[in-house]
């Protein structure tokens, strides 16, 4: 058992296989036995049994690809050999268990998160996916019942409990170690994430007031409807403003943050990109230069392993005084980078030994030498041989097999501090020292025996020094006073440095430039938000523009991302937008050039013609903040938050409806005009809804990815790794077939035998949950799946290549043009545009139709059009699809066009990207339920 239980909060640790057989390591949480665990019912194995040790406790994964609970197992996870790395993902909050597997197979580093192991066994008895109902849980064993399959029953009373990391070992000899590399957080309790979904609330109906904002298409002065924003929100913003403007914060996930976003507030972390943070977390594990946010680095360890095939990464920043890293990219066929090793984690000091990390060309530490701490190379009167058989001395400061032993210094022998090189923990914790001994060279001998009684080998023999030289050592007793050091030469190589003279100049023009940006107190900031909206715009008119704005501009700048964009770029490119187009400004002309043009043009398409009417850059910047401010709280709020409730269009407010689902949640028809003729009752999701244009992308796509991977289908595992499951399907294809048809001119011979047909006759049948499927093979690079393809007459198996051509092959069908000019399968039809090859988006399509429906559907709409009222007319035109009558190839087309929907929803939900070149206004704005302008159709 560990020495620390936990009962709420979000931990992670890692532990490291170092001799252990298949089946013979247990790792996971149980509860102490005989522990109150803080209540009298707290331990469920009682005081008055004895405790029982001689079994495996708790809830666990055990190394030869299983789960193991209560004498219950379950396939999972990967085969884990000695020195391999295990992380364990505890979620209290949640009550989930996961892990993630750090390996070497066959000579590839392997990163994967293994995904949810447990669900179910949060501390007070409740999961908040509901006791095993799927979800980000994906169908893992329950805590309650064992694991055992089938309905899990009601928990009762809530028990608290705590949980404690626990190490099961079944034979003599294995043996693991705790890494040094963990991390925890105290965690989110459900009231605070309550009100942070009000407060979304709170600011989105401070917008309500504006009810002509998104469908009125003239200006008006709105001075009338500015938004009074609560004082709370104005502090955040304000705190999110210097927060922004000191450009020294970088969001990041990590291994700890779980297999899915937005499930769990997991582990993302803020790192600080500042230099003299980043050099003191080198100098903390004994890195010879600082290695800084942007430099490249040559991974050459990993874990306690010398890697065989190269990897590259990417320093971030500094997290509690650790270097965290990403891996961008490895030398091998699998794809860790997308399972999981993309995610950051840090370095330990037994990674950063000499030829273990290196900085790939001129990092931007310019090579200063960052001073070691005493620890590194200790004080001593010497080192002296203590242990009977001596010490053994090997090449390596991990003990390995590929670790060489080269000699063996006798006992009672003084080693002199000259020849006492360095000292170091390695991977599994045993401290190291690498000296130099004539007789056989320089080596590392270890401090103490590993295992058993772990005895002394050296003994470390006081100083008999005066206090000169050790004076210099202990100046850098904390990473802090060599990172000091190191800031000062750092400086002052900026400035000795010839070819940086133009670096140190733009550097010193952007912090005076920043300097006009300051904001004193927070009654200033008010002011400027007061002045930051758009002129002859409402509140939420002008911060939807500046939101969208703000958006294009963080696309094309580093990062890519609205959260994490760069304050000082966003300033310049609105100062240069703010400027007239025939002056310029040569003091700002040097700072302009280190950005993107890209970023300037995207700046000027999105507000230019509102440039008469935009407020100060700096109100605007204040603006900005307060929107990142929002959306911060937003990211983790929309979960909460319904997007369309059952009883908007009811007809008790007068709805088309009836008592169920509008019809518009079925995907048949929207038109905005509804909005005004049925009663619209105020409600969260209206808000959100007409609230959304203040939402970042970057936020919108993170809520969307996280509902597609909580409601995929959990499916599971097979006993051979290497084969996939038997609820993962065959789908026969015949493309060979299929490329005669198409280059035919029989249109029944197209239908029948294309890839898009042959896909829907096999799939025929298919439930939702069948495509929900992502299941991700191993070996097959991440990529998701629903189903296997079997190309006919090719001799390809599906690694995931096949798998993705069969969609891209489908959506080309659909748009295939033959010589007639109408589309070979006529599931789509040519835009007016298209045929005629005129206008704009002549390369669009429409929804097929039969013509016979077209004529009946026209003459009945001319018939009723003097006999109906407005309100009978716009039930007509709602119902259309529902009642005219149908024929044989109005079904076929409709049957298509359903599965083309499912086709494409599949693909969005494994990352495919297809082309499907709908219309903007016709289609496109429909399906958001944006408000459609004459124009976008007649376009």
């Amino acid at each position: 058992f560990g020495n620390v239980g936990f009962t709420k909060g979000v931990h992670y640790w890692e532990v490291k296989l170092e001799k252990a057989e298949i089946g013979s390591v247990f790792i996971g949480v149980a509860e102490k036995p005989g522990s109150p665990s803080g209540s009298s019912q707290g331990s469920s194995y009682g005081f008055e049994s004895q405790p029982r040790l001689n079994r495996w406790l708790g809830w666990g994964f055990v190394n030869f690809r299983a789960t193991y609970t209560a004498g219950a197992e379950r396939v999972y996870g990967a085969h884990c050999h000695a020195g391999d790395t295990v992380g364990v993902l505890l979620d209290c909050d949640s009550g989930r268990i996961s892990y993630f597997f750090d390996g070497v197979l066959y000579g590839e580093h392997i990163l994967n998160d293994l995904g949810c192991a447990f669900e179910n066994v949060s501390p007070f008895g409740f999961n908040a996916d509901g006791c095993g109902s799927g979800g980000a849980g994906q169908g893992a064993p329950s805590g309650v019942d064992g694991g055992r399959s089938g309905r899990y029953p009601s928990n009762g009373a809530v028990r608290p409990r705590a949980l404690w990391p626990v190490i099961g070992l079944r034979h003599p000899g294995d043996r693991v170690t705790m890494s040094s590399k963990w991390m925890t957080s105290h965690g989110v309790d459900g009231i605070t994430v309550l009100r942070n979904a009000l407060a979304v609330d709170e600011v989105f109906c401070n917008y309500e007031g504006n009810r002509h904002a998104l469908y009125r298409t003239k200006h008006v002065d709105t001075a009338e409807s500015n938004a009074k924003l609560p004082k709370w929100f104005i502090e955040d913003s304000f705190f999110e403003y210097n927060r922004w403007k000191s450009d020294k914060w970088l969001r990041s996930s990590t291994r700890g943050s779980g297999p899915y976003k937005l499930s769990s507030y997991g582990l993302d972390v803020d790192l600080d990109t500042s230099p003299f943070a980043c050099a003191a977390a080198c100098a903390a594990i004994g890195l010879p230069t600082a290695f800084l946010p942007g430099d490249l680095v040559d991974v050459k360890r990993s874990a306690g392993r010398i890697l065989e095939l190269q990897e590259k990464a990417l320093v971030l920043g500094t997290y509690q005084g650790r270097l965290f890293y990403r891996l961008i990219s490895q030398k091998s066929e699998g794809g860790s980078l997308m399972e999981g090793g993309g995610r950051a984690w840090f370095w330990d000091e037994s990674e950063a030994v000499e030829g273990g990390l290196h900085i790939i060309g001129n990092g931007r530490g310019l090579s200063v030498e960052l001073p070691k701490l005493s620890r590194f190379k200790p004080v001593t009167g010497g080192l002296k041989i203590v242990y009977q058989g001596g010490a053994v001395v090997r090449s390596d400061l991990e003990i390995f097999d590929g670790s060489e032993n080269i000699g063996k210094i006798p006992h009672g022998i003084v080693i002199p501090p000259d020849n006492i090189i360095e000292r170091r923990l390695n991977s599994c914790g045993v401290v190291r020292y690498l000296v130099d001994y004539e007789p056989v060279g320089r080596g590392w001998i270890s401090s103490r025996i590993r295992g058993g009684k772990e005895e002394l080998i050296v003994d470390t023999l006081p100083s008999s020094s005066n206090g000169d030289d050790p004076l210099s050592q202990l100046l850098y007793a904390t990473p802090e006073d060599s990172a000091t050091v190191w800031y000062k030469n750092y400086l002052l190589a900026i400035r000795n440095n010839g070819c940086t003279n133009d670096l140190e100049s733009v550097e010193s023009k952007r912090n005076a430039f920043l300097e006009t940006f300051n904001v004193k107190d927070i009654d200033e900031f008010s002011d400027l938000l007061a002045t930051g909206k758009i002129r002859r715009c409402n509140e939420l008119e002008s911060d939807s523009l500046i939101a969208a704005a703000y958006g294009r501009i963080a696309d094309v700048l580093p990062h890519c991302d609205e959260i994490e964009c760069s304050f000082a770029d966003c300033a310049l490119i609105m100062t240069n937008l703010s400027l007239p187009q025939s002056s310029k400004n040569i003091e700002l002309e040097d700072l302009f050039k280190t950005i993107d043009s890209v970023a300037f043009e995207v700046a000027s398409e999105s507000l230019l013609h509102l440039s008469d009417d935009l407020p100060s850059p700096k109100s605007l910047m204040a603006r900005m903040a307060m929107l990142r401010a929002l959306n911060r709280r937003a990211r983790l709020g929309l979960p909460w938050l319904p997007v369309r409730p059952s009883q908007e269009g009811s007809a008790i407010f007068g709805g088309l409806a009836g008592f169920g689902p509008p019809l518009e949640r079925a995907g048949r028809s929207f038109d905005s005009n509804s909005q005004s003729i049925w009663v619209q009752v105020p409600s969260i999701s209206a808000r959100l809804r007409k609230c959304r244009g203040l939402l970042f992308c970057s936020v919108k796509r993170s809520f969307v990815d996280s509902v597609m991977d909580t409601t995929a289908t959990p499916t599971p595992l097979s006993h051979d790794e290497y084969e996939l499951p038997r609820e993962v399907r065959t789908v026969r294809v015949n493309r060979l077939k299929a490329r005669r048809a198409i280059a035919s001119d029989d249109s029944g011979l197209k239908r029948k035998h294309s890839v898009f047909s042959q896909l829907q006759r096999e799939m025929r049948g298919w439930s939702g949950a069948t495509l929900r499927r992502g299941f991700i093979a191993k070996g097959h690079g991440g990529q998701k799946r629903a189903f296997k393809v079997k190309l006919v007459g090719e001799g390809v198996n599906d690694y995931s290549g096949p798998y993705r051509e069969v969609f891209t092959d489908a959506m080309r069908e659909i748009t295939d043009i033959d010589s007639s000019g109408n589309t070979s399968l006529g599931i789509l039809e040519p835009t007016a545009n298209n045929q005629g090859g005129v206008g704009e988006g002549r390369d669009l399509f429409l929804f097929a139709q039969s013509s016979d429906k077209k004529n009946r559907f026209d003459e009945v709409s001319v018939h009723l059009t003097t006999s109906l009222s407005t309100e009978e007319q716009h039930l007509l035109t709602t119902f259309s699809s529902l009642t005219q009558k149908q024929d044989e190839i109005s079904r076929e087309i409709e049957e298509s066009l359903v599965f083309l929907g499912r086709l494409v929803g599949t693909a969005c939900r494994h990352g495919i990207p297809v082309d499907l070149p709908l219309p903007l206004g016709i289609f496109w704005k429909r399906l958001a339920e944006e408000h459609v302008e004459p124009y976008d159709c007649i376009q």
